[in-house]
């Protein structure tokens, strides 16, 4: 009998405790759009017209971006030496769950995302870039970052985006954002990341809705024409990249295959203020054992 009341004794023990045990599964959070498995696919156009003419006698690539800390030599090699128009395709291997930035060093909470990637131009044989993993698959890393602000200031004020291999070259950090990205917030810190500089940076909405953002940067020194451009997201993916020289688009791309999986994170139900259920189930339940000893031993 006294084995069977000790027994009794340890399993109310041990579900009293039971509400306090919690358990994490590395998932990706509710506000990443893509999954692993899916594939993308991006339209690239280049402009001759417009490459050959004002962009490049006014040497804008190398006498207006170094002037905000970047190089836009991507845009530059793509417009005059690029095998495009093409097709980048982008199948993604890998989604990871929400931890600080360890590769780029920006200990930023983001997610990370790994995909394979290849080139497929309009005229000429598709072809793989740079084969990174020596497996004879083209794998690249990228992230989604949590935080509306940190995203700006990752992306030097949004300026990254005419930069070198990025976002849409070979680091491809910005093909997906947080569905829940505030683009108010990252465009209020952009503009002061940039404040002293001749670049404006705006909100663009479709249908009222905040999809993206414009960099419009005036003329000055040797560009004798506004620049402008723009970058929206469909649910947190790339959907449109358009730059402009004079209103006239120098190069863009377009998401052509595949299309966000995004779901609204569920709402937080209502609990007791200041209290946790998981708390209270623990301790009446721990008092409870307690009261339950206590009148075996009457």
């Amino acid at each position: 009998m006294k084995k069977t009341k000790l027994i009794l004794f340890i399993g109310i023990g041990l579900l009293a405790f039971l509400p306090f045990i919690r358990t994490t599964v590395a998932a990706p959070p509710c506000w990443v759009g893509v999954y692993e498995g899916e594939s993308y696919s991006w339209q690239y156009n280049n402009h001759t017209a417009a490459a050959l003419g004002d962009w490049t006698t006014d040497g804008v690539v190398y006498n207006i971006f170094l002037e905000f800390g970047v190089w836009c030599g991507w845009a530059d090699e793509m417009l005059l030496y690029g095998p495009m128009p093409g097709t980048m395709n982008s199948l993604i291997t890998l989604v990871g769950d929400l931890s600080p930035d360890v590769e780029y060093g920006s200990n930023y909470e983001s997610v990370e995302v790994i995909h394979a990637v290849n080139f497929t131009p309009s005229v000429g044989t598709p072809y793989d870039w740079e084969d990174k993993s020596g497996t004879g698959t083209n794998f690249w890393s990228g992230l989604i970052i949590e935080n509306s602000t940190e995203y700006a200031l990752f992306h030097n004020g949004l300026m990254s985006f005419f930069d070198s291999y990025d976002p849409l070259g070979y680091t491809f950090l910005s093909l997906w954002v947080s569905t829940q990205i505030d683009w108010t917030e990252v465009v209020a810190t952009a503009n002061t990341e940039l404040a002293g500089t001749n670049a404006t940076v705006t909100v663009v909405t479709d249908a009222s809705v905040e999809v993206g953002f414009k960099i419009t940067i005036s003329a000055f020194g040797t560009n004798t024409k506004a620049i402008e451009l723009t970058v929206t997201f469909d649910d947190g993916l790339l959907d449109v990249y358009d730059l402009k020289y004079d209103g006239t688009t120098v190069l863009d791309a377009e998401l052509v295959q595949g299309s966000s999986q995004f779901e609204p994170c569920p709402t937080p139900a209502p609990g007791i203020p200041g209290y946790e259920l998981p708390i209270i189930i623990g301790v009446a339940s721990i008092i409870s054992l307690i009261l339950v000893k206590k009148i075996r031993k009457k």
